[in-house]
């Protein structure tokens, strides 16, 4: 299992469009083979700040993810227009417990 949580600090100005190309990528990532979970968060204290939460079935789901069309255009939409406030982060995690 791959699990994955990534943090964005996204610029004002760019909050509506990340927003929106951050489900479109989410909606059409949710359906590819091998990802489990895929869940896009807003912190309620600070509207700039989002966090993508993402579980595949194993490294290969990931990077099959990192190749489709719908990621490459996220990439290009939001990495191709400097939308961060600063570089964003993100850890990877063994589960624990999941609880179901």
């Amino acid at each position: 299992m791959f699990i994955f949580q990534v943090h964005h600090y996204i610029k004002t100005e760019f909050i509506e469009a990340y927003k929106a190309a951050t489900l479109e990528n989410a909606r059409k990532t949710i359906l590819e083979s091998g990802v489990i979970q895929f869940d896009v968060l807003l912190d309620l204290e600070d509207p700039a700040h989002f966090s993508l939460f993402e579980i595949y079935l194993d490294d290969e789901a990931r990077s099959a993810h990192l190749e489709t069309e719908h990621f490459l255009t996220w990439k290009d939409t939001v990495l191709g227009n400097e939308m961060f406030v600063k570089k964003g982060y993100g850890n990877r995690f063994d589960p624990l417990f999941m609880g179901e």
